[in-house]
């Protein structure tokens, strides 16, 4: 859904994935396509504005490896750190908690004067009522892979947890 949204605001975006996936994401918008079979996205990308990270510790030292100056970093799956904390709230022992907890990557980030964000992504019926507004407004479509019946839920829940789906798997209920 990431590709659609920031497609509609205009932005350019570079991807990497599976050859199997290429083409599905090309149709999304996507601008470059990698496939990290043959190519190290760290290798071939550099001065990037923003990284949209959904991989998590294990990349990050690469992620901001391409970011430019200032560049600016968000991730899904990172460490929360002593901003997100802040941002969202926490009492004073949580900020302080999750400022040391995530200093490894604010450090990273700090090296370019870039900069590092977490995001909680959990499901809300105020956020989920934005993100509509935000697809209804852009005229931006969910990818589809396939609708399950009510009756077939646990084949739904196979494929979503093998991670076979390529788009949005849906359960259809009468």
């Amino acid at each position: 859904m990431a590709i659609p949204a920031a497609k509609s605001y205009g932005l350019t975006v570079i991807t990497n994935g599976s050859a199997a996936n290429k083409e599905r994401v090309l149709d999304l918008g996507v601008d470059r396509f990698i496939d990290y079979k043959t190519e190290d996205y760290s290798e071939v990308l550099s001065e990037v504005d923003n990284v949209l990270d959904t991989l998590g510790d294990r990349e990050l030292a690469k992620e901001f490896s391409i970011l430019k100056h200032g560049g600016k970093l968000v991730s899904l799956r990172g460490m929360p750190n002593g901003e997100f904390a802040v941002r969202t709230g926490m009492p004073a022992f949580k900020k302080l908690l999750l400022k040391v907890a995530g200093r490894k990557y604010d450090q990273m980030a700090a090296k370019q004067n870039q900069s590092y964000y977490f995001i909680f992504v959990h499901e809300d019926g105020a956020g989920l009522e934005r993100i509509s507004e935000i697809f209804a407004e852009r005229h931006i479509e969910a990818s589809v892979d396939e609708v399950f019946s009510l009756d077939e839920v646990n084949s739904a829940l196979q494929k979503v947890a093998a991670g076979k789906s390529k788009g949005k798997t849906i359960l259809s209920m009468p």
